[in-house]
């Protein structure tokens, strides 16, 4: 079974190659060309706008488009027919063979051979990466989910993939940290403490300076100053840094690697980054613009600056602070240029939409290392917003109340989380209602679908049990006419599936999954239903095993595409519910 769509597109692209280079079209837009399997508005199995594309691009007013399309297309072994519409469309019939073939390779389960087209490239995929400061929260499960669910995406496809974390364990907000648990042990020591506004206030530090004072009781307060608060700082660190492991674990997002900010302030890797800019004369000693906010307390200060608006950034960023220490930004740079050197043929970066003026910056570092196109990415997730009782939830970082991974976890489990994490494109705010999210009916999508796959097992084992389901002497010759148009639309959308994951993998789209995957559930359901008034529409009909065999043969498909989805997803494949 192959990628169809891709060969279709492709032939498409050639096609376009050829008119252009015999100046019968003008140059057009060959990422315009689009091929059109999921929409009921198509008229045949596949539709492709390639003719609207071109159409306007003419040069040769004599030119017979359809004698030369269906001179060429006649050679495509997949395809049966077309027809160009009214409306300009290109209307494709696949042919029986291949539909046939197609089918015997997913049920072989050879149905993603040719989308290798990874060819075992090393990415490096870094999410979350949430600092080590608390635990993680619901602004964290987007970006959580959306990069695991991408990493599993590249992995399918061919690609060699390295999950990491970025522990931000240096600089200012650790040093609050350590200083704000160091208050919560001064408590158990029965001493008075405040609390200031940029520190941090939440409840999760008195369990961990419980488990300071229990091991050293007043120990820290005879301590040297320096060694008191890096020992603070280890402690919270580590303890938190744990939390965030198990936490992610209960969604079963894991990485391979944590890299933490401190290793790279220890090694050598910033001095090497740094003579790499000198040397390309990307570094000066200057005074930053004021910013455009009304900063009262701004003044110019002499720093180390990069010159990151020679590239793509729109204004120079410091390296330095005033008092000689890296900026976070030379830190990260830092970070950027270790991953470089690892020899990653990718970086893709997932944020929160908060960080998109970080972008520029962080793509003028990697284009000052080298200048490889599409080397680097950054991928932003917008907010989600819970919903309970048909109202959002109020969230407060500063006040320290904020609904924890453990806390939605414990409300709906994984699979709502992973599911609806991905249900919209990542540039798209999500509510996540928690109340609908754990409903058992057609509403909550990740039920649906689930059903979908366990009604599908329960025909196979009724089947089973009747000894009508036999491996071994499935013969799906003349399928086409033992099957209803709509187990047909099935089936051809289930043979489309290879195109489906180079889709979401390509463009970085897991949301792609579920739209599909929808699209294929709700059509089996309402072939389900249609049985319920008629018999004969039924999967099992013990009066004609002949009908029997063939819808069993394509159920048996259905459920393989389904288990192969749910597993990229990551959520549960019950074969009874």
């Amino acid at each position: 079974m192959n990628n169809y769509i891709q060969e279709l597109l492709s032939f498409f692209y050639n096609f376009s190659d050829e008119l252009s280079s015999n100046n019968i079209i003008s140059k057009i837009n060959k990422n315009q060309i689009s091929i059109d399997y999921l929409s009921d508005n198509k008229k045949g199995d596949v539709a492709s706008n390639f003719y609207l594309i071109i159409k306007r691009k003419i040069i040769d007013k004599n030119y017979d488009f359809i004698s030369h399309l269906n001179e060429k297309i006649i050679k495509i072994d997949f395809i049966k027919n077309f027809e160009l519409s009214k409306n300009g469309f290109i209307n494709i019939n696949l042919s029986e063979n291949f539909i046939s073939r197609s089918l015997i390779n997913i049920y072989k389960k050879n149905f993603l051979n040719d989308i290798n087209f990874g060819n075992n490239k090393k990415i490096n995929i870094e999410f979350v990466s949430a600092n080590p400061t608390g635990p993680i929260h619901v602004a964290h499960l987007r970006g959580a989910i959306f990069g695991d669910v991408l990493s599993s995406l590249y992995q399918k496809t061919g690609h060699e993939v390295v999950r990491e974390y970025y522990v931000n364990d240096a600089g200012s907000q650790i040093t609050k940290l350590s200083n704000s648990l160091y208050k919560r042990y001064l408590e158990f020591l029965n001493k008075k403490i405040e609390i200031l506004d940029d520190e941090y206030p939440g409840e999760y530090l008195i369990d961990i300076a419980r488990n300071i004072y229990k091991s050293d009781k007043d120990l820290w307060l005879h301590k040297d100053k320096k060694e008191r608060e890096n020992y603070f700082k280890k402690f919270a660190v580590d303890h938190l840094l744990d939390k965030i492991k198990s936490d992610l674990k209960l969604i079963n997002v894991n990485f391979d690697i944590f890299t933490r900010e401190t290793e790279i302030e220890n090694s050598n890797v910033i001095k090497k980054l740094f003579a790499i800019l000198e040397n390309k004369d990307l570094i000066y000693q200057g005074v930053l613009p004021k910013p455009k906010t009304d900063d009262l307390e701004w003044e110019p200060r002499n720093q180390l600056l990069f010159r990151s608006s020679r590239l793509i950034d729109d204004q120079d960023r410091a390296f330095k602070k005033s008092n000689g220490e890296w900026t976070y930004f030379a830190n990260d740079a830092a970070y950027h240029f270790n991953k470089y050197q690892r020899k990653f043929d990718k970086l893709i970066n997932i944020w929160g939409s908060d960080h998109i003026g970080y972008i520029a910056r962080m793509k003028s570092i990697l284009k000052a290392i080298q200048d490889k196109d599409n080397f680097f990415e950054v991928l932003t997730c917008q907010i989600v917003s819970l919903i309970q009782d048909k109202k959002k939830i109020k969230m407060s970082k500063r006040e320290g109340k904020f609904i924890t991974l453990t806390d939605v976890f414990n409300k709906v489990g994984k699979d709502p989380i992973r599911y609806y994490m991905i249900s919209k494109k990542n540039e798209t705010a999500i509510d996540f209602d928690l109340d609908e999210v754990v409903k058992k009916n057609k509403d909550n999508k990740v039920f649906y679908c689930q059903y979908a796959y366990a009604r599908a097992s329960s025909v196979i084992s009724k089947a089973k049990n009747l000894k009508l389901f036999d491996e071994k002497s499935f013969d799906i010759k003349d399928f086409n006419k033992n099957l209803t148009k709509e187990e047909l639309d099935i089936i051809k959308l289930m043979i489309s599936y290879p195109y489906l994951i180079y889709q979401s993998s390509f463009n970085n789209e897991p949301h792609r999954l579920i739209n599909y995957l929808e699209l294929l559930c709700s059509s089996f359901h309402s072939v389900w239903n249609k049985g319920k008034d008629n018999e004969s529409l039924r999967f099992i009909d013990e009066n004609n095993i002949n009908h029997t065999k063939y819808k069993l043969f394509w159920i048996e498909c259905f459920r393989i595409i389904l288990k192969d989805i749910f597993s990229i997803i990551d959520i549960n494949t019950p074969e009874s519910m």
